[in-house]
């Protein structure tokens, strides 16, 4: 059995590294999706893959004309395989319905309706954290849904080793590190970043920045400032490991953190996902888009030991799932 994995965003090549192990027996190939940081970090981790399209812009029709091309170029180039594995990719989906394929898919993402509703009814199996209630994503067209205990942060942090040489590559050994909005998500409604706010607040503190950008015209918010932009894309487990404090307007990073023992702000712009609702609960992620709250935290804040016990047990149970549900389409091809 053949299984073809489509990363398409910058988390994944950590998240399905495990995977790409544990199912070393079957036959597979990757594709990838030139966003962000995707091919970089592939080959950080070792994994070949073939480049199938971009990100095609922000606004709707950009994006609608992208899902176009991209699926076209996926179906052209995705070589014969029985089982997609995916990450809330539409993508992918699509061309494995198109080939009459089976497909197994993540997601952590409740709140991106209108693009969920347009693939989840094509997923075969969708794998999603407990945190999510199970009748959003039936409403959105999901089926056959298995969730697990934890977050998809867990999977990939399970097996973490801190570089030793990670700080040899800044200027600085204490810092903070911030990572801008995903302004150009189409889940994201409000367009004003708080970054330039927040780095000239941290400036004054005489708070030392690693400053990590989304998007190229996101350095224009650091302009003048005092942060330290690295030439190369840094590993965000070592980044998470040695900040004091990771802060992001995104979801991704802020887990990691929280699920590490690192102090994390989240300055998402709009209404919370139900797993970073359960962190926040949980007093594991400081959610607020007022500076002077978000500096106060992070000046009081303090790191926990890094502990991967819960991690290890996390991965353990999403790999016995995503076997589980291979074993039963093997037996329904064979």
């Amino acid at each position: 059995m053949k299984l073809w994995y489509d990363f398409k965003n910058s988390h994944e090549p950590a998240f399905f590294k495990p995977f790409l192990k544990k199912f070393s027996d079957y036959q597979s190939f990757v594709t990838l999706r030139d966003y962000a940081e995707v091919i970089k970090l592939a080959d950080f981790f070792g994994i070949k893959g073939r480049i199938v399209g971009k990100h095609y812009g922000g606004n709707y029709v950009k994006k609608a004309s992208g899902l176009f091309f991209r699926d076209i170029l996926l179906y052209i180039n995705a070589n014969r395989f029985d089982v997609s594995i995916s990450f809330n990719n539409v993508y992918c989906t699509h061309v494995t319905k198109m080939k009459r394929k089976k497909g197994i898919s993540f997601t952590d993402n409740e709140k991106s309706v209108f693009a969920n509703k347009l693939f989840f009814r094509f997923i075969d199996y969708l794998i999603t954290p407990s945190a999510i209630p199970k009748d959003k994503l039936i409403r959105q067209g999901a089926r056959n849904i298995v969730q697990f205990e934890g977050f998809k942060e867990d999977v990939y942090i399970a097996n973490f080793k801190p570089d030793q040489n990670f700080l040899d590559n800044l200027p600085f050994k204490k810092f903070v590190t911030i990572r801008p909005e995903a302004f150009q998500a189409s889940y994201v409604g409000m367009k004003e970043s708080i970054v330039p706010k927040l780095v000239k607040r941290f400036n004054k503190e005489n708070i030392n920045v690693l400053f990590l950008p989304r998007y190229v015209d996101d350095r224009n918010y650091v302009k003048g400032a005092n942060v330290f932009i690295p030439k190369e894309p840094l590993n965000g487990l070592d980044v998470c490991y040695y900040s004091k404090v990771v802060l992001t307007g995104s979801g991704t990073f802020a887990r990691e953190s929280a699920c590490m023992g690192t102090p994390a702000v989240s300055f998402y712009p709009d209404v919370l996902l139900s797993v970073d609702k359960k962190l926040v609960d949980e007093g594991k992620i400081f959610h607020s888009r007022n500076v002077d709250k978000i500096v106060d935290y992070v000046i009081k804040s303090k790191k926990k030991s890094l502990n991967l016990e819960r991690c290890k047990k996390v991965q353990e149970e999403v790999l016995n799932i995503t076997k589980n549900i291979l074993e039963e389409i093997k037996g329904d091809i064979y």
